[in-house]
């Protein structure tokens, strides 16, 4: 969605603050989440551990709005909100299919990765390029590896030059 607002820097970070960076509260409660259950629990579909303690922040809930609202005209930018508000729906729906969430989370995946592929390759049209989708799709292949290929190359040296 960032994609399509073409957004500035500084609008870049505002969202994800508010859409990403969030989720930094899980982090506090794995440790105890992981202490109860052990490593393998952490690839369950639900972190319920039972505890009843929770292990989201209020900004996980709609009740959040009440300190993202804020922000938002402080800032005078719809963004934060906007995203949060994203974030909460996202967290909402994956509650609700939580039975069915891998095939859910797939769809939506490539859905976002298609997504993602076809807005950049409007804005390389619109450069003048002249080429199909598939075209396209080779040359952002091409530049990955090569890119893959120079930091494979840099980890190397650096073990090499530490061995």
């Amino acid at each position: 969605m960032g994609l399509l607002l073409d957004l500035s820097r500084d609008e870049w970070f505002v969202v994800l603050l508010f859409g990403v960076a969030i989720d930094i509260d899980h982090a506090f409660a794995a440790p105890r989440y992981i202490t109860d259950n052990g490593w393998s629990a952490i690839l369950l579909p639900t972190w319920d551990d039972g505890s009843g303690l929770p292990w989201k922040s209020l900004l996980h809930y709609p009740v959040g709005a009440f300190l993202v609202f804020p922000l938002a005209v402080g800032w005078r930018l719809l963004l934060p909100f906007t995203f949060w508000g994203l974030h909460v729906a996202i967290d909402n729906f994956q509650e609700a299919v939580l039975d069915y969430s891998n095939p859910i989370e797939l769809v939506v995946f490539c859905a976002a990765c298609y997504g993602i592929a076809l807005i950049r390759y409007r804005r390389w049209k619109a450069l003048g390029s002249d080429g199909t989708f598939v075209q396209y799709l080779s040359k952002v292949l091409a530049e990955t590896k090569a890119s893959l290929g120079m930091y494979a190359r840099s980890i190397r040296a650096r073990l090499g030059n530490n061995v």
